[in-house]
């Protein structure tokens, strides 16, 4: 399932007013006001019992949703299933660490930088799907 796929399927069975970022350079994918959520979506070819989340983004998301004063979700397809994160919960307790890392997920460029990132146990996520 690819992300747009993994939009719809939000829309279609739990977020009825899931709406797009409005510019595609959003550090988000996707908002509910009805839920009050600000969510950023993932999309993976290959199970993993641990997803990755970069400290970066998870600041982005948990600073611009409490600017509108909503919660901050990280939302994960894989081909076990739907994985729903609320990383902006008090209990939420990342732990950082340092990887070596593509600079973007462009296949075409090879170069890395070191980012500090976090791995989410799918077991402490809400499974949807």
């Amino acid at each position: 399932m690819k992300e747009q796929e993994l939009f719809e399927w939000l829309k279609q069975y739990h977020f009825p007013d899931l709406e797009h970022s409005p510019n595609s350079y959003d550090g988000f994918d996707c908002l509910s006001d009805d839920y009050r959520m600000f969510i950023e979506l993932k999309s993976r070819n290959t199970h993993y019992d641990t997803l990755l989340l970069e400290k970066k983004k998870y600041d982005y998301l948990i600073d611009n949703a409490k600017e509108l004063g909503y919660k901050a979700w990280y939302i994960n397809y894989t081909p076990d299933g739907v994985w729903g994160f609320p990383i902006s919960a008090e209990s939420f307790k990342p732990v950082w660490e340092e990887k070596w890392l593509p600079i973007t997920t462009e296949f075409a460029n090879k170069e890395k930088m070191t980012k500090l990132v976090t791995f989410l146990p799918v077991a402490s996520g809400f499974k949807l799907l």
